[in-house]
């Protein structure tokens, strides 16, 4: 077993902004646009610079069996944080502000553990278990090999908004809700996952909502994916190996994102999944 403290420090990362976003303030869009009153454009004007700045810290340990006695697996966990200001411009709210936009990255999870294995079951010939003389016993049920990859993660993270917010009159990226209680649930479900009277619209002109971005984490992931798989035509460097593979065997229902409008009918519900439900393949490997 080993472990390893990883510390990447905070990097530069590129990124687009809109230099002609409405300042917020009084009156109407146009006029606070930098270049309206000079050139008379109202569109967006990106600009692309290294204005992202990102930082990763994690606790990585690992746990590893070499193949032996036909068996080998491998468990890894990370506990960790992204943290970026605009992930490439998409993040950001309020192009004049990046700091405001500050907060956990979209794909950030705290934890995730990964298991991966693949044993040689002891069963038919030259394993620890022989079927006898019998060559269709032997055939059917020796000589398989199950493989797994087992993934658990906490949920990711997303950000309370708001799609109505007239005290701000500026058109920012996306609008940030007020927090004005506990956003905790006893008992969050696809339903309802956050507590929704926990926000209202920024109460304050010429601003954005006090909620941080990406403060609120969604459902977490456990996916278990199987497979069996024996050589049925063995060959001088060549193979035919038969297989069935499943994903998300157990068929575990991994809730999306809930919606974050809190001003939205269907605010706080979970309308999709984060992987499918389970599948099943089946197929012939010539390996050479």
């Amino acid at each position: 077993m080993c472990g390893r403290l990883c510390l990447e420090y905070e990097l530069r990362q590129p990124g687009a902004l809109n230099r002609n976003q409405a300042i917020p303030g009084p009156g109407d869009f146009d006029s606070r646009r930098p270049f309206f009153n000079p050139y008379g454009l109202t569109q967006q004007l990106a600009q692309h610079c290294s204005c992202d700045n990102s930082s990763y810290n994690a606790l990585q340990t690992k746990l590893q069996k070499r193949f032996s006695h036909g068996l080998d697996f491998l468990l890894t966990y990370t506990w960790g944080k992204v943290m970026t200001n605009a992930e490439g411009g998409l993040g950001v709210s309020n192009a004049y502000n990046l700091r405001e936009s500050h907060g956990p990255a979209s794909w950030d999870r705290t934890h995730t553990a990964t298991v991966a294995y693949s044993w040689d079951l002891p069963v038919g010939k030259g394993r620890h278990w022989e079927l006898g003389q019998s060559t269709i016993a032997d055939a059917v049920l020796g000589g398989w090999r199950l493989s797994g990859v087992h993934q658990f993660a906490s949920g990711l993270p997303f950000t309370p908004v708001v799609a109505n917010a007239p005290l701000l009159n500026a058109d920012f990226n996306y609008v940030r809700a007020d927090i004005v209680g506990d956003p905790n649930l006893p008992d969050p479900n696809r339903n309802l996952w956050f507590n929704t009277n926990a926000y209202t619209e920024p109460q304050q002109p010429f601003r954005n909502g006090t909620a941080s971005r990406n403060s609120l984490r969604g459902p977490g992931l456990a996916v278990l994916d199987l497979s069996m798989a024996k050589i049925i035509v063995p060959m001088e460097r060549k193979s035919l190996e038969l297989r069935a593979d499943a994903f998300n065997v157990f068929n575990h229902v991994n809730l999306g994102l809930p919606s974050p409008y809190i001003d939205y009918f269907g605010a706080g519900q979970i309308t999709a999944t984060q992987v499918p439900m389970r599948q099943m393949q089946f197929g012939l490997h010539l390996q050479f």
